[in-house]
């Protein structure tokens, strides 16, 4: 099995297995550095911080650059059976800072999550920044915007939170008091948990 050898259909050159499997990561590589986009070269550095006292093979260096885009793409990530969110910017961040603080010999993504969950805190903040200036911006054209109940909490969500957002711009927007009718049912239909589309 050692001396197997693949030979190019095109060229006739010969390759070895382990070659061709090298070749293989390599391009996987590849398109987990396109994905990351410009910041590879900072998950690159963060991804050096598993570097133990041998070369790092090229199939570790791909695991890991997939299970941080499983956290990175959505950003969300678990620890301690808990779910977090993070924003893209305060990711960023986080990787940086633990680039910064540790030493090379990182052996899982534990101590990321535990900046991220730091940071996780602060897209939190942006975000409900973020509403309000939305919301006031849209209080100056006039728009009075429909709040949940009071004692009611907003869900922790910005699919939900962008949605809520476009209906109550719709109910502001409105120009008929047939259309604004509409636009204020399907706002209560989603308050309440209903899926009204808007006219």
């Amino acid at each position: 099995m050692a001396g197997m050898k693949l030979r190019c259909p095109v060229c006739g050159a010969e390759i070895g297995l382990g070659e061709a499997g090298r070749a293989a990561e390599l391009q996987a590589l590849d398109k987990a550095a396109a994905a990351f986009g410009a910041d590879w070269p900072l998950v690159t550095e963060y991804l050096d911080c598993f570097q133990g006292k041998k070369e790092m093979k090229i199939a570790k260096r791909l695991r890991l650059a997939r299970e941080l885009w499983e956290m990175w793409k959505d950003g969300k990530f678990a620890i301690g059976g808990a779910w977090y969110r993070i924003g893209r910017e305060e990711f960023r961040e986080a990787l940086r800072a633990t680039c910064n603080q540790v030493s090379p010999g990182l052996t899982n993504h534990n101590y990321l999550k535990k900046v991220l969950m730091a940071a996780a805190e602060k897209t939190s903040r942006r975000e409900e920044r973020e509403l309000r200036e939305k919301e006031e911006g849209l209080r100056a054209t006039g728009w009075k915007p429909v709040l949940p109940e009071e004692g009611e909490d907003m869900p922790d969500d910005p699919a939900w939170r962008a949605e809520f957002l476009r209906l109550n711009r719709a109910v502001g927007r409105a120009r008929t008091p047939e259309a604004r009718a509409a636009a204020q049912a399907a706002l209560e239909g989603f308050m309440e948990g209903g899926k009204h589309e808007e006219d």
